[in-house]
């Protein structure tokens, strides 16, 4: 309980023998009364005061820090927690053992972790304030899903799970059976564990309305928009949508990275549009990023933010760029993990290496998860296969070798080799290794553009993936379409699986790294990526390591030994200069 940091009722804290009673009424008199009522029972009487308690919890507190270590590598609180919990279980004093507790406290209250986490915090209530969004929000007493796919249902999960009666539309009968067949099996799988009561199951789905008819949306506050990816299909449900709704009535569009102003743009009133990024699967993943369009009014930007706390999400306000914050920046990340790749450093070296730094996962690892199809369908679509933008870069031919075989990840199994799922890698339950034809056509693929592959350091490999990854998160502050550093921090942590002991990528860039630095490295990386596209074929030119004007200018001020205030990061105190100044497009660029 200590080193998870769980917050326990005070029933459940009676049930397990940590308290005594729990007070209905008046604290004190219902504590005085338990005292007189009840014969003492002094620790020095109890049991546990004659065992050797420290030979008896030495392993069980070493195997604990064990499990804690395996589950959050990075964190430096664990070790002080078993600490101090070994000192109570020993025979030193009372007051030795409080010098104990004084000394790890202190060590940790003083450490840059202990900073990380109090700005995340902080930054997650932040994130709810929207500079120039003072409206009261309209109340959302009923949703419209349009979609029953993996995200639509997820979604109507959520209001349901809150008590908000949701109508699920889709185009065919069998894709509203199908999806409504998910949501019951997923519900079903919680009462059958024992999260929930057969009555709660049976309340939850008859929260839920399926329909295949558009005047079902006749009276409801908001629509969530989740069909497929593809603008002109969007549009065109946006335009019938509006045929059946109160004029009243929000439209959101949930999307990962399309224009929303285009979309918006078919309505007789695009200000009551807005973007839902949510994270798949939506019932489980915490963040949602709201965007802003050139059209939204303060009320719909308003109930937007209301409507992401409804549901619990970790809710970001963010501008209509390419990608948003999140995927925008998880762009160069990708794309450099494959450059290293290709470069010398193996599949496995990468995704420990960003494991190591304490990601979720890697990024390999990462696009068999989320479909190696993504930008794929999107280039063949686009007529272009080395078409690159701020949400995809190359290389290209491996990727594409896979998906050309429908190998998109661990949603496609190949049963001829008995896998769960085959892209980079072969998925077989938990396991998976790295697909043989992989490493054979990335040897050709080598060879084709003339690259002798090298040894690659770990340490190149973080500064790679992330610092190009900070470096685009400045440019969007720069450019205005996220309103504060702290917003992208929280991005990160709930969407991306950013290690919380490093604050975010911001939070990380200020105070474990510094700015300099980032900068020094980045000009040499560009220099290298500049010098690959004039000498190996094929190479792609990139931009993402060119270093952007609010980095300069923050490396500058911290160079100086400029001091933010308390509260506040030097990203924003500079930042709110540099946009007084500005002529970036972004929703935010005249803060």
């Amino acid at each position: 309980m200590i080193l998870q940091g769980k917050v326990l009722p005070a029933a459940a804290a009676m049930k397990n023998g940590i308290i005594d009673a729990v007070a209905k009424g008046d604290v004190v008199d219902e504590a005085a009364a338990f005292a007189l009522s009840k014969p003492p029972n002094p620790i020095s009487k109890r049991p546990v005061a004659h065992a050797d308690r420290f030979y008896a919890a030495s392993g069980a507190l070493d195997q604990a820090l064990l499990m804690a270590h395996n589950q959050a590598p990075t964190m430096v609180a664990p070790a002080s927690i078993i600490a101090c919990l070994k000192a109570a279980c020993s025979t030193m004093s009372f007051a030795e053992g409080l010098k104990v507790e004084a000394s790890e406290f202190t060590k940790l209250v003083f450490s840059v972790q202990s900073a990380a986490l109090r700005h995340l915090f902080f930054a997650e209530r932040a994130a709810q304030k929207v500079p120039g969004v003072n409206a009261k929000p309209m109340p959302i007493k009923k949703i419209g899903i349009l979609g029953a796919g993996l995200m639509g249902g997820g979604i109507a999960m959520c209001f349901a799970q809150k008590g908000v009666p949701v109508i699920l539309k889709d185009a065919k009968q069998e894709w509203l059976d199908a999806g409504m067949k998910k949501i019951s099996g997923l519900w079903a799988g919680q009462a059958k564990k024992g999260r929930m009561t057969e009555d709660k199951y049976k309340q939850l789905m008859a929260l839920v309305t399926p329909t295949l008819n558009y005047e079902d949306f006749k009276d409801v506050d908001m629509v969530i928009e989740a069909v497929p990816e593809i603008i002109d299909l969007k549009k065109q449900v946006f335009l019938d949508m509006e045929n059946h709704m109160r004029p009243d009535a929000m439209i959101c569009t949930n999307t990962s990275g399309l224009d929303i102003n285009e979309i918006a743009g078919v309505l007789k009133d695009p200000s009551r549009v807005m973007g839902c990024h949510f994270f798949s699967p939506a019932n489980v993943m915490q963040l949602l990023e709201n965007i802003q369009t050139k059209h939204s009014s303060e009320l719909t930007l308003s109930t937007g933010m209301a409507m992401g706390k409804l549901i619990g999400k970790k809710t970001v306000m963010v501008g209509n760029c390419d990608g948003f914050v999140g995927n925008r920046m998880l762009a160069p990340y990708a794309g450099e993990a494959k450059m290293l790749w290709e470069e010398g450093a193996t599949i496995e070296q990468i995704d420990a290496a960003a494991q190591k730094f304490g990601m979720a996962m890697g990024p390999m690892a990462l696009g068999d998860l989320v479909g190696q199809e993504l930008f794929w369908k999107q280039r063949k679509a686009a007529g272009d296969m080395a078409k690159q933008t701020k949400t995809y870069y190359g290389p290209y031919e491996v990727v594409d070798f896979i998906c050309e075989q429908g190998r998109f990840g661990t949603k496609t199994p190949d049963p001829s080799i008995k896998a769960d799922g085959r892209g980079l890698f072969i998925h077989r339950g938990r396991t998976k290794e790295v697909d043989p034809e992989v490493l054979a056509k990335m040897d050709e693929v080598r060879k084709a553009k003339g690259v002798e592959p090298r040894a690659v350091s770990d340490e190149e490999i973080i500064e790679r993936l992330f610092f190009s990854m900070i470096n685009e998160g400045m440019k969007i502050l720069e450019e205005g379409f996220v309103a504060k550093s702290s917003d992208v921090d929280i991005v990160y942590l709930f969407g991306y699986g950013f290690p919380a002991a490093k604050g975010g990528p911001m939070f990380f860039a200020e105070n474990y790294v510094g700015f300099p630095k980032i900068l020094e490295r980045l000009k040499v990386y560009n220099a290298a990526a500049k010098e690959r596209f004039t000498k190996i074929k094929h190479y792609l030119p990139v931009d993402y390591f060119e270093p952007s004007k609010l980095l300069e200018l923050v490396a500058a001020a911290q160079k100086q030994g400029v001091k933010a205030p308390p509260g506040r990061t030097l990203i924003d105190v500079v930042l709110k200069e540099h946009r007084g100044k500005s002529s970036s497009p972004g929703p935010f660029s005249k803060l």
